[in-house]
């Protein structure tokens, strides 16, 4: 756990110096005793954007902040642009020990220069990274005068962290009233869904649902992802910052996964509530798994996902055998799926191929798409969106999907969800499939 002191850090940054003379960034990675990223995050609390990224049955959590470079874009070529500014950030930062990760952000809907949030990739000035017990800080400063000396005292501030806590509202509860934007539209959306799939239109659409919770008080966003994580440690607990406020949120859904060459990825479609007994409990799960309607749904993900996979030239890419997802109030059916990344492919380039899965969107993507706006009242913004990070060589990172979540400014919370939709859907199940999957984020809520 050694931290280097500024002129140990002076020789190493010389020594990295002569190998890379162009470079406007220095990173220096240095490990400490352990460190809650979620509290220190909290301590911390510094404005956005911010992100944080934890799956607390992997003992793995991410927190980082302050941007030091960022970049923001929209339209059809967004993952491919921010892959160029990705490549072009690379270049101009020398890294003291592991390269940093670079948050990352991409909304449901691609967005232009009128409409949308845009698509946000930033280079934080700190982030703290737990894995297996082992805790990594990446500092990040500007290469000018003083460069070695601001490391070294900003390490020892880590090194020597002190946390302190903010009070959370215990009280607050779930409200048994919740103002749905834009009414009732829902139940009538569906039907009109499956005509149009029975007319050839698309062959899967996912419609969400937006409800607003206003109280008195405001909400605490680190004391709800606090809860959030320890009420579902097999989820993918987060937190990215939007214009107009931070969602938080449990996704059960990797959109991609890459490490040491390995491509992963899963479908998770297909939803029932979980059983008040054991044996209720596994007669809904022995359910859903021969429900023609579910089945039909996630094999329409699976194949997608698959398909995309391989036209970016991912090798081997093949479905793991499916399985039940079960989380706390609901279960799902989930595919993981494997593959190799190819030598000559980027981590953002397939992720731009697989985003948005008709997990969130439909299917076929294309035909789909256009006719959510038409129903939805809301604005998803990142929600359904991918959210989480990537290296800074592009190579290896992790994106999530933006789901089970709420968008939270001051005493105002936007809880999503969704659910999709296929020949034979039911409004009435629909619409109690979104209610359950809505009960994970209000339930965290603080």
């Amino acid at each position: 756990m050694t931290i280097l002191t500024h002129s140990e850090l002076k020789e190493a940054l010389i020594a990295a110096h002569s190998e890379n003379a162009d470079y406007q960034f220095v990173s220096y990675q240095f490990q400490v005793a352990a460190l809650d990223p979620l509290a220190v995050l909290e301590t911390l609390n510094e404005p956005a954007p911010r992100g944080y990224f934890e799956t607390p049955s992997r003992r793995r959590a991410h927190a980082a902040g302050n941007p030091i470079a960022e970049w923001k874009g929209t339209g059809a070529d967004r993952f491919t642009e921010a892959d160029k500014w990705l490549k072009k950030l690379s270049s101009s930062v020398i890294s003291v020990g592991e390269a940093p990760r670079v948050i990352a952000t991409f909304p449901f809907y691609a967005g232009d220069s009128n409409q949308g949030i845009p698509s946000h990739l930033f280079l934080p000035a700190w982030q703290i990274i737990t894995e297996d017990g082992v805790t990594r800080v990446i500092l990040i400063e500007k290469n000018d005068q003083g460069t070695a000396e601001r490391l070294a005292e900003r390490a020892e501030k880590f090194r020597h962290f002190t946390y302190h806590h903010s009070k959370a509202n215990h009280s607050a509860t779930v409200p048994t009233v919740l103002s749905e934007v834009g009414g009732g539209w829902f139940p009538s959306a569906v039907t009109r869904a499956t005509e149009l799939i029975k007319d050839g239109s698309f062959e899967k659409i996912v419609l969400s649902r937006a409800f607003d919770w206003r109280r008195s008080s405001a909400f605490n966003t680190y004391a709800s992802l606090h809860r959030l994580r320890q009420a579902n440690p097999s989820c993918h607990t987060f937190l990215v910052d939007e214009p107009d406020g931070a969602l938080v949120g449990a996704s059960p859904e990797t959109l991609l996964s890459l490490f040491d060459g390995e491509v992963r990825s899963e479908a998770v479609a297909g939803t029932t509530r979980r059983g008040e007994s054991a044996s209720e409990d596994a007669s809904l799960a022995e359910a859903l798994l021969a429900s023609d309607k579910d089945r039909r749904e996630h094999s329409a993900v699976t194949a997608s996902i698959l398909r995309r996979l391989r036209m970016t030239g991912v090798l081997a890419a093949a479905s793991r055998p499916a399985e039940l997802l079960r989380l706390g109030n609901v279960m799902h059916i989930r595919t993981p799926i494997v593959g190799t990344m190819p030598a000559d492919q980027r981590f953002l380039i397939i992720a731009g191929e697989l985003h948005p899965t008709p997990a969130v969107g439909g299917k076929p993507r294309d035909l789909a798409l256009p006719f959510i706006p038409g129903f939805e009242p809301h604005q998803r913004g990142l929600y359904t969106g991918a959210v989480g990070w990537i290296s800074l060589d592009g190579q290896s990172g992790k994106l999530f999907v933006a789901l089970r979540c709420a968008r939270i400014q001051g005493n105002a919370a936007r809880a999503f969800a969704g659910a999709g939709i296929v020949a034979g859907s039911d409004p009435a199940a629909e619409t109690i499939e979104t209610e359950m999957k809505l009960r994970t984020i209000l339930e965290a809520l603080v």
